[in-house]
């Protein structure tokens, strides 16, 4: 009997073995002194590494010129996505504009709004934008979501992002926390953007802090449970040269 629930264990750390063995880690970034510029192209009217973090934040601009848009040079289709964020007041309280699958002007856009901040209080929405056209960029209304707890300035959070075809999932949790909670669901209807890199939105009020930033090639990759504690605990390899 021992020997049979050896064998079964065994089957089962081998096929879970087997199921991420064709997962690959697209980026993972620390920022550890300066902006990797074989990840970013970044946006110098805002993109800042300060104290080994990314931090956004832009002084002017009304959010709807081409300097208010920094993009990776990963680009993907399938992905899971997870990164560690911090919303600032400076003035107000600041959201997160994370853009995926993106080109110029061409993405889609998922916003975390805080607990106190303006408009749409503690909630996810989900944006796409089609091109130079600004009458393109739209919020998909019916999947606006509330956060399961309140997500506040002046704290770290970790979010995972999943996309697989045209279906998107996305998760989150005080950083340090091991389970992920679910906030949402949602399928792009229309089918708009295949492929294409990361990227962040901002304008003048918005400040925020972006750091330990892992992609890979599959949503599978991604561990909802467990975290491990401070910066990636990841195989570096080629990755980490700058």
């Amino acid at each position: 009997m021992r020997t049979i629930i050896i064998v079964c264990c065994l089957a089962i750390f081998v096929a879970f073995l087997c199921s991420d063995s064709h997962a690959k880690l697209l980026m993972a970034d620390t920022f550890d002194g300066k902006l990797n510029g074989s990840f970013w192209t970044g946006q110098k009217a805002s993109w800042d590494v300060k104290n080994d973090v990314l931090e956004i934040h832009r002084v002017a601009g009304d959010g709807n010129g081409a300097e208010d848009f920094g993009y990776g040079k990963i680009e993907f289709d399938d992905f899971g996505l997870q990164l560690d964020f911090q919303l600032l007041v400076d003035p107000f309280p600041s959201k997160i504009e994370l853009l995926f699958r993106a080109k110029e002007f061409q993405f889609y856009q998922l916003i975390i709004n805080p607990v106190n901040g303006a408009g749409k209080k503690n909630a996810a929405r989900w944006y796409k934008r089609e091109g130079g056209d600004r009458g393109t960029w739209n919020e998909y209304i019916e999947f606006r979501a509330e956060f399961p707890f309140p997500v506040e300035t002046d704290t770290w959070y970790t979010i995972a992002l999943l996309g697989s075809g045209f279906d998107f999932q996305l998760f989150i949790k005080k950083q340090g926390e091991l389970k992920f909670q679910k906030v949402s669901e949602w399928s792009d209807p229309k089918k708009l953007h295949k492929k294409g890199t990361l990227g962040f939105h901002t304008n003048q009020l918005q400040h925020y802090l972006v750091d330990n930033v892992i992609l890979h090639d599959t949503s599978a990759a991604i561990n909802l449970a467990v975290e491990p504690q401070g910066k990636l605990a990841v195989t570096w390899g080629s990755l980490k040269a700058k």
